[in-house]
């Protein structure tokens, strides 16, 4: 008989405990699904969020690149605007609000997306002078004193990106001259070592003050966050350490930081640079007038962007080079364009209306195989990669774009054409 009570009491027991765990259990599975939704909504918010960031940024690089090609257009045209203050203010706020763009979208990406770094030819001399030359603007408003050495021992032409580069550089110097008043900034590139096709080449700045002191400001970490003295400065807020270093990885570089430095705060960038092993060059503005005549007309452009202002800037700097423009506002009429006549480049804008870059060059790509098509976007590329090789485009170069990185790219496919 107590087998049957000891039993009953287990059975018992056990269906309590069976009872408390469904209830437990539909608990559980309740919040789960909430937890579940939650996080649904919380990721749907925050790809709106970083969606709208790109049309945003997007929207202000459209105008920006128009304003920007054409201030440079106008100082090559008129070569005694050079110096004229106005041109060299504007300059300045070009490229420094392309710089604040360029980190608002790699915040905006920070935690989801790798920077993809381009490899393209360029002259490093001169990427890092036009720094300084645009900086020589902000120096004039607070009586710093900038400073620019560049060895001797570096090879100018080298393999890379020189927007991230220069992305990197500007953040630093515009970092350096906010933490600096009525003192001096040194900018100073160097030769670390050379081996075979490789430079390991360093860009250091080092910046003194009185309001830099070496208790509160000894990194450039705390130089980022430290709002109470940005806020005295002309060029406004800081940027996150973390965009910095990450640029500086996309460039396979690292950002050094001497703590320990006498006076103000001193930094360094290093980076490999692949060199360039052959002489042969891209005709520059250097060239005389016959000779780039016999280079370039030979070739014919087709230029697609709905943009008026970018149609504008993008043609004259062609024609400049002796190129054959044809400058067309939509993808339909590009597509038969292409169709009638033959070109040797296209150079096609990415966002469009009705038919955009990608579906232009996908229904030209089904007559067509081999005219190269280099995409103009001002859109985040890391969005893009995809889309832009299964459309058939070549490659791509986000707008504002320089001159010279233009005519390097649409080179790199002139004079290795597709075999038909």
């Amino acid at each position: 008989m107590i087998y049957y009570v000891i039993g009953g009491v287990l059975l018992a027991v056990l269906l309590f405990v069976w009872l408390q765990y469904s209830k437990v259990k539909k608990r559980l599975d309740a919040t789960n699904i909430e937890l579940d939704s939650l996080n649904k909504a919380k990721d749907k918010q925050f790809q709106l969020q970083q969606d709208l960031i790109s049309i945003l940024s997007q929207e202000v690089r459209t105008p920006l690149y128009g304003i920007m090609g054409l201030t440079n257009l106008l100082a090559e045209e008129y070569p005694e605007l050079k110096n004229d203050k106005n041109l060299k203010s504007l300059k300045f706020s070009g490229d420094y609000l392309l710089t604040l763009i360029n980190n608002v979208l790699h915040v905006n990406f920070l935690s989801s997306e790798e920077i993809t770094a381009q490899n393209v030819l360029f002259d490093l001399k001169e990427v890092t002078q036009n720094l300084i030359n645009s900086f020589g603007y902000a120096t004039e408003n607070n009586d710093n004193k900038l400073h620019f050495d560049f060895d001797q021992e570096i090879d100018p032409m080298v393999y890379g990106d020189p927007a991230i580069l220069a992305q990197i550089l500007m953040s630093l110097l515009s970092n350096a001259l906010r933490f600096t008043k009525n003192g001096n900034v040194s900018f100073s590139i160097s030769l670390i070592k050379k081996k075979e096709d490789v430079s390991t080449i360093s860009f250091k700045i080092n910046h003194d003050g009185y309001e830099v002191s070496q208790k509160d400001e000894k990194s450039i970490y705390e130089e980022f966050i430290n709002v109470k003295n940005t806020k005295k400065s002309y060029l406004g807020t800081g940027i996150n350490s973390d965009i910095v270093n990450n640029l500086a990885q996309a460039l396979n570089g690292e950002v050094i930081i001497q703590e320990e430095s006498p006076e103000g705060s001193e930094y360094a960038l290093v980076v490999n640079f692949k060199i360039r092993q052959t002489k042969e060059e891209i005709p520059t503005n250097n060239d005389t007038p016959e000779d780039k005549e016999s280079f370039h007309t030979q070739f014919r452009a087709l230029i697609v962007d709905d943009n008026k202002l970018n149609l504008l800037v993008a043609d004259k700097m062609l024609s400049k080079e002796h190129f054959d423009c044809t400058t067309i506002d939509n993808g339909f009429d590009a597509i038969e364009l292409v169709r009638n006549n033959d070109y040797d480049v296209i150079l096609m804008d990415i966002n469009m209306p009705r038919l955009n870059g990608i579906g232009t060059t996908k229904r030209i790509r089904e007559f067509n195989k081999t005219t190269p098509i280099i995409a103009l976007t001002a859109v985040d590329v890391t969005q893009l990669n995809r889309q832009i090789v299964h459309a058939g485009l070549n490659d791509y170069i986000l707008k504002p774009y320089d001159k010279n990185h233009l005519l390097e790219m649409i080179h790199k496919y002139l004079d290795n054409p597709v075999t038909k």
